[in-house]
């Protein structure tokens, strides 16, 4: 036999239970395109200064740029080092804000799973705009770091002082 016809109210519960079922198909999608999302903050050389200084652990600054192949080798053995050390890992990219550059390092960053990044501020390095840049040289030279390059990297202690820097993660490590 088939099923028999149990009036309104059969189908008022059918349709409750496509709507619980939508919310939660749409609460799925909602929540996984929110995981997609990465943070990019614009840096200063000022505020790099007192970024290093916050907290209480020891401290990663990660220079990298998303057209640098080596920095992007690297990314899931630097991410995997921080983590099992209890570094904070403090990434700096070299890439142009405002710019087709920092789409593309949005996509590099999605693609490793990368969650959040800093960005050299443009306008707040060259107030008065400018067509010859080296970003990176004058963005370290005014924070104070006498090295540089993409990747760097200065591992740092609680109080922001340098342990060791290098290009090489390897380096780092040992």
């Amino acid at each position: 036999k088939g099923p028999t016809y149990m009036g309104p109210f059969f189908v008022q519960k059918k349709m409750k239970t496509k709507r619980i079922i939508f919310y939660i198909l749409f609460s799925i999608i909602l929540f996984s395109c929110e995981n997609k999302k990465v943070e990019i903050k614009k840096l200063s050389p000022n505020e790099y200064k007192t970024t290093i200084k916050k907290g209480k652990q020891k401290k990663m600054i990660h220079f990298w740029a998303s057209y640098c192949q080596p920095c992007i080798e690297e990314f899931p053995e630097l991410i995997e080092y921080c983590n099992n050390e209890k570094i904070l890992l403090i990434n700096i990219s070299s890439d142009k804000s405002d710019s087709k550059m920092q789409e593309n390092m949005e996509k590099i960053m999605l693609r490793l799973k990368i969650k959040n990044s800093y960005i050299i501020n443009f306008n707040s390095l060259y107030p008065n705009g400018t067509k010859n840049v080296n970003l990176l040289e004058d963005f370290c030279k005014k924070a104070g770091i006498k090295n540089w390059g993409n990747p760097y990297y200065i591992l740092v202690d609680e109080k922001g002082n340098t342990i060791k820097e290098s290009s090489e993660l390897k380096n780092i490590k040992n």
